[in-house]
């Protein structure tokens, strides 16, 4: 630590990227700033408080910065470096890729693509579509209804292949269709995935009359087919005649990000969006904005958040450049869509929390909620559980759960001290510990405080909460009925639940393995390390019974002890 502070007071103040990099030499967090410097100071001062800030600077052994001439190419760069190197601590979403999209080809006879990256395919581009897997269908609905060229590329053929008598194709490539009518059924496909059916609903109206008076009853059979799929396509849009064609909305609830994607006026796709890891949160925003348009994904005309961003200047002119047309951002999501998200997304408006913790406790909602329980089987396999709310949801990465070790036999009061003594260690070196809620009453409150004055913690709040009445019992005496106030009932009551959940769920999961292993402990040549191994590998004995004695020989268990294994629990 003490080397990095040197680096630190080195760096200079200039506008660049800065690179922390472990041992192994790979890059763990990259980040840019106007002042590298100052920034960097920054990252110092929120060490205290930020547990994803002091893991960067436990694993960091170095730091390397790079001097750019402008903050927009300190920008550009860092965009490029985490695209490159892929830090740990940065945000990344789940996907490799990009999300799918729909091309109709710039070709002759065009035919309809899916592609994970903008425009490596020339072409009209839709999307992208949410979930993937809808991409697949919509494509096979393309062909079905519009009769798009299931080839590429289009070969010379003198009979026509099978796809033409499933009636996917309509066969170009053997002249059973005009080149002005493959062209527009082309358009109408344009028109379908886009959502703009108006520009072209009439003029189908008149190809069927067309048709119908030139005896091809086929063709206008086709025809209906296409009208009737783009009349429900308008009449099952629940939000329409939005104020912009095409926009991509990026809904922030703490760190769940809603993806909702506004094309032809209308909602077309919506998701959440998934990250292996998140960043520092206070560049959370800025970094999913360019993890997800650096993968390659459609940018439209507009980009709106529910979010203020510092670098809205910078994203807008990269994203722009990226384009090649002028990319607004804009922090104001519409009413409609705000109703849309309201009625099918339960989120609590962290706004109106923030404004009822404050005025019912006196302080500021914390970051952070870490909530504590106890499960045990008449003394036995007695466990705890601390699970972390944090800035607005559940953060199952963060959870822990403890094996008792101290107590012997029923005492929930002083299983629950080791478990909070075991955990409130890792506070002592904390500038602002999270709040403590532990499942119970007055009593487990008090165990709560003893641990917490054995070990000299000064700010370390402790709220309880008793079950069936909901009453919250806090370090300062106050005694609150939740049912009262529904924001704060569904905030405690859901880590209360979740820290029962998985107390629960670890007791239960170590009386299976103790079964098991009351099991094998009979059985011949199975020792304690292959106990474990059995353990782990197959979870119950009804598995292990199944395994062939080739396979357990793989798992580094001899051949008469497996036959025993077999034996035994055949």
């Amino acid at each position: 630590m003490g080397e990095l502070k040197k680096q630190i007071e080195k760096a200079p103040d200039k506008p660049g990227v800065y690179l922390f990099r472990n041992k192994e030499g790979k890059y763990i967090y990259i980040g840019k700033a106007k002042n590298l410097k100052s920034r960097l100071k920054g990252h110092l001062q929120n060490l205290k408080v930020d547990p994803k800030e002091q893991k960067i600077f436990e694993e960091s052994s170095k730091i390397e910065w790079i001097i750019t001439k402008s903050d927009y190419e300190a920008f550009v760069l860092e965009s490029e470096l985490i695209k490159q190197y892929k830090p740990k601590y940065n945000v990344r979403l789940k996907s490799g890729s990009g999300y799918p999209m729909l091309v109709i080809t710039d070709d002759e006879y065009p035919t309809v693509l899916i592609s994970r990256k903008y425009g490596e395919i020339k072409g009209d581009y839709f999307g992208p579509f949410l979930p993937a897997r809808t991409a697949r269908a919509m494509k096979d609905l393309i062909h079905k209804l519009f009769k798009l060229r299931t080839c590429d590329p289009m070969p010379k053929r003198n009979m026509v292949c099978f796809d033409y008598h499933l009636g996917l194709c309509s066969a170009p490539c053997v002249g059973k269709i005009s080149k002005s009518d493959y062209r527009f059924d082309a358009k109408s496909a344009k028109a379908f995935l886009s959502g703009n059916v108006k520009k072209v609903i009439y003029q189908l109206y008149d190809k069927i009359e067309e048709y119908k008076e030139k005896m091809l009853f086929e063709k206008a059979s086709v025809i209906r087919d296409q009208i009737t799929a783009m009349e429900n396509l308008i009449q099952k849009q629940e939000v329409l005649g939005l104020p912009f064609e095409e926009a991509d909305i990026f809904y922030f609830h703490g760190k769940k990000v809603l993806f909702v994607v506004v094309r032809g006026h209308r909602i077309v796709g919506k998701n959440f969006l998934d990250f292996k890891e998140y960043g520092l949160y206070e560049d959370f925003y800025e970094q999913v904005l360019t993890e997800y348009y650096g993968k390659g994904n459609y940018i439209p005309e507009e980009v709106i958040l529910n979010v203020d961003i510092k670098e809205k200047e910078n994203i807008s002119k990269w994203l722009s450049d990226k384009k090649g047309e002028k990319v607004s951002i804009k922090n104001s999501i519409p009413d409609e869509i705000l109703s849309f998200i309201n009625r099918n997304f339960n989120f609590t408006d962290i706004s109106v929390l923030e404004k009822i913790f404050r005025e019912t406790f006196g302080f500021e909602l914390p970051d952070r909620i870490e909530g504590f329980d106890i499960s045990t089987l008449q003394g036995n396999f007695t466990v705890g559980s601390c699970v972390v709310w944090e800035s607005g949801d559940m953060n199952k990465k963060e959870y822990r759960r403890f094996k008792v070790k101290t107590v012997k036999g029923i005492d929930d009061y002083a299983s629950l001290r080791e478990v909070l003594y075991r955990r409130f260690k890792k506070y002592m070196d904390m500038e602002t510990p999270p709040l403590v809620l532990i499942d119970g009453g007055k009593g487990q409150l008090k165990q709560g405080l003893i641990v917490k004055d054995a070990l000299g913690i000064k700010n370390l709040r402790i709220f309880s909460i008793a079950k069936k009445e909901e009453i919250l019992y806090t370090d300062d005496g106050k005694e609150i009925n939740l049912y009262e106030n529904q924001e704060l009932l569904k905030l405690f009551t859901k880590i209360r639940d979740e820290a029962h959940r998985f107390a629960v769920s670890y007791n239960r999961r170590l009386r299976e393995k103790e079964g098991l292993k009351e099991v094998l402990d009979r059985i011949e040549g199975v020792g304690k390390k292959r106990k474990e191994i059995l353990y782990r590998t197959y979870k119950t004995v009804d598995r292990i019974a199944e395994a062939p004695i080739e396979e357990l020989k793989k798992l580094g268990i001899p051949e008469k002890v497996a036959q025993n294994i077999k034996r035994y629990l055949g």
